[in-house]
């Protein structure tokens, strides 16, 4: 057995070093996902004001960044992410999955244009 697999299986959380800085924000997806189409997720991190080399990839909440976007296929509470979709590869060929996205990415941009009163909106 992977022992990836098996540690994800037992729900232990993997040692990281100190030496690697932590970025500020964090996507969750699955172990098994393919992150290759990297055109749509720089589209939305790019809408939520994120730059793709301050986000940390993993498949498990780490402590300290903030979640930006969970693609995981099962979705665990609480929901602190900013934005939820189905995975990567369900948003390619599902027209749905991918309305509900830019649904999402609207009402995040609509609530945070409202609470700072339109002062750090990008055009």
């Amino acid at each position: 057995m992977d022992q990836s697999a098996f540690l994800d299986a037992m729900n232990i959380t993997r040692w990281r070093s100190a030496d690697k800085p932590i970025k500020p924000y964090l996507v969750l997806h699955d172990l098994d996902a393919d992150l290759s189409d990297e055109t749509l997720i720089a589209d939305v991190l790019r809408l939520l004001s994120v730059k793709i080399e301050d986000c940390e990839f993993d498949c498990e909440m780490v402590k300290g960044p903030q979640v930006v976007w969970d693609m995981r296929k099962v979705k665990v509470r609480p929901r602190v992410a900013w934005i939820v979709s189905a995975p990567l590869s369900d948003l390619t060929v599902n027209p749905q999955e991918k309305r509900q996205l830019w649904q999402q990415i609207s009402q995040h941009l609509d609530k945070q244009y409202s609470t700072d009163g339109g002062h750090n909106a990008q055009h």
